[in-house]
């Protein structure tokens, strides 16, 4: 990962399809990443692992990368993407992460 992340980078394409979360733990410098277990990499890192899936879960569900105070956590909706909600643009948070927004700030922006 770079010095200089977006508020929303796109990490993985899902043209990998099953093999995102291998990719990611075999690809990426994980000591730069909390909340990802050894245990978790460990199964994540072969496809026909029992907990493959739970483990990516759980990867997806905790891992955080800090850089300059700002925290991305992992999205996956099809592509892999690390977003840092406090980075972006009320637009981008209505499309990434509606839940961050109340309904007043969505109307206004209608």
């Amino acid at each position: 990962m770079s010095n200089s992340l977006p508020a929303v980078a796109l990490l993985l394409s899902d043209a990998r399809g099953i093999y995102i979360p291998r990719d990611f733990v075999q690809g990426f410098d994980l000591t730069r990443w909390q909340g990802i277990t050894q245990e978790n990499i460990d199964a994540c890192s072969n496809p026909e692992n029992e907990w493959y899936w739970d483990a990516w879960t759980s990867i997806c569900d905790n891992a955080t990368f800090t850089e300059n105070g700002h925290v991305w956590r992992l999205e996956q909706n099809g592509d892999l993407w690390a977003c840092c909600v406090e980075l972006m643009s009320d637009e981008e948070k209505i499309n990434w992460c509606p839940s961050y927004v109340s309904n007043a700030d969505f109307e206004e922006n209608e």
